[in-house]
């Protein structure tokens, strides 16, 4: 027959503490029972909604943020290129230009040699056209001169000067527009005009402007003609240029070029 656990009348103290500790070790028994139950269940049951919305939220802005960093140093980079090419291609058109007018020599007598800066047309392309003669083209002489005298002996040849004309302007409708650079052997080498033998290079395409200020001793004009001047270049020309990038965004370039 089963015993009760019920503290009973009559009953001593050292009994009724043993019914006591028996029935505590079984509460604890059953509780410990009951917290390994629900933890089996969680470990079961996964992640709720909840949780996952918060973990992909986070993802979603660290992979955001790792994208707008690789954009943006990608375009600080690119922009950098661009600068770099710009900057380039303007000191490339400067150490031509300031190249020839360094060597730009007159002689002493006005068929020996000429300066003349014309200012761009309103309404047309914004360019000036400037032409004058100089010493230190770096195309050939000999290769300017016509076939036929290229073929014949140097001492049956006419005397080559070391004069040589430039002309810089822009062209359209010829090929490709641009700056363009034209040499060819000046009238007092060969006692011809314009028109015989000559070269021309494009300089550049990214140009959109290009103006020329010419310094007298006295104050700076827009056009220049050294067949009014005593037959004297300008003391210093002032060369201003605009290129433009791919983005479309134009950059200024100014130069003073003293002539000697």
């Amino acid at each position: 027959m089963t015993r009760s656990l019920l503290i009973r009348p009559g009953e001593g103290m050292k009994r009724a503490r043993e019914r006591l500790t028996l029935l505590l070790a079984c509460f604890m028994a059953c509780r410990r029972a009951g917290y390994r139950a629900v933890a089996a269940t969680r470990r079961q049951r996964g992640f709720t909604l909840l949780e996952l919305t918060i973990a992909m939220t986070f993802v979603g802005l660290l992979a955001s943020g790792i994208v707008i960093s690789i954009s943006t140093c990608l375009n600080v980079w690119t922009r950098s290129v661009e600068s770099a090419d710009l900057n380039q291609e303007a000191r490339a058109v400067m150490e031509m230009v300031s190249r020839d007018l360094r060597g730009c020599y007159l002689g002493l007598v006005q068929t020996t040699g000429y300066f003349t800066g014309s200012p761009a047309k309103p309404g047309g392309v914004q360019f000036d056209t400037i032409e004058f003669t100089t010493q230190t083209s770096d195309l050939s002489r000999f290769a300017l001169l016509p076939d036929e005298m290229r073929s014949q002996k140097q001492e049956s040849r006419p005397p080559i000067s070391d004069y040589v004309a430039v002309h810089y302007g822009w062209r359209t409708g010829q090929g490709v527009d641009g700056l363009y650079r034209t040499t060819w052997v000046s009238p007092g080498a060969m006692g011809e005009q314009r028109g015989g033998a000559e070269s021309s290079e494009l300089v550049s395409t990214a140009l959109t402007s290009l103006r020329f200020r010419y310094f007298d001793g006295a104050e700076w004009d827009d056009s220049f003609d050294s067949s009014t001047r005593s037959n004297n270049p300008p003391i210093a020309v002032s060369v201003s240029l605009t290129l433009r990038d791919a983005r479309g965004q134009e950059r200024e370039f100014q130069t003073v070029v003293p002539i000697t």
